[in-house]
């Protein structure tokens, strides 16, 4: 039977698994597999697995669970391995690096920092601030154009919308990087200019939700940024560079 993995922390973590049940349709119980100092959170894989609403959700279950009590290195969704010997052996030959990384993310917590435009105000302000633009725009409605003149207007509103877009993000992770240990930018999102993840020690915290806050302030109208957290640190359990 394939093993499914959760997540791996240190042998003393207290592991409050108590009720707790795993992925699946079967809800299959949670195991440990243990080596030296380093423990796993595991439970049958469930054949077909696929990435759904119910699996999800028990999945950051299992590991919220365990997050609360104590540090974890926390795995995607999907983590498979072929049994629990095959757990058991990388944890053995992974041994330093989890280390490691577990006392990297010891007394932190993830924050998740998502920035979204108006587009229509966002828009506005282009053909406001660029002469350029505004010119073109304005000659457009009044005398009417061809469709290349069309397209070549539209294309670049459309590159600078992207540098705006960048220049918003680079606003906010420059404000806020003072605050962490490590940032990490996310995949992209539809309807984002930005995704990034924060790892804030808790003695810092206060200090980030202030800069946070001066933040929110500064950022032109059409922008606004939302906060998620504080969460396992899914995003800094890999050897990625920083931004």
């Amino acid at each position: 039977m394939s093993s499914y993995v959760y997540c791996v922390t240190r042998a003393s973590h207290p592991l409050p698994l108590e009720g707790a049940v795993g992925v699946g349709e079967h809800a299959p119980a949670l195991r440990l597999v243990r080596e030296q100092d380093l423990v796993a959170v595991v439970s049958d894989a469930p054949e077909n697995l696929r990435a759904k609403r119910r699996d999800l959700v028990k999945h950051n279950a299992v590991i919220g669970r365990i997050y609360a009590a104590d540090t974890v290195l926390p795995m995607r969704f999907g983590m498979v391995a072929p049994d629990d010997e095959a757990v058991q052996t990388e944890l053995r030959s992974g041994a330093r690096r989890y280390g490691e990384l577990l006392s990297r993310i010891d007394g932190h917590v993830e924050l998740n920092v998502k920035g979204v435009h108006a587009e229509e105000a966002l828009l506005r302000d282009l053909l406001l601030q660029n002469d350029e633009l505004r010119a073109r725009n304005h000659a457009l409605r009044t005398a009417g154009g061809g469709h290349q003149d069309k397209v070549a207007f539209g294309e670049s509103v459309a590159a600078a919308v992207v540098e705006r877009r960048a220049r918003d993000a680079g606003q906010v992770i420059a404000r806020l990087q003072p605050h962490a240990a490590q940032v990490r930018r996310g995949p992209p999102v539809d309807g984002c200019f930005v995704n990034v993840s924060f790892l804030v020690a808790s003695g810092a915290r206060a200090d980030f939700d202030g800069a946070l806050s001066q933040l929110r302030g500064e950022l032109p109208g059409y922008a606004s940024v939302e906060l998620y957290g504080p969460l396992p640190p899914y995003s800094f359990v890999g050897d990625e560079a920083d931004v």
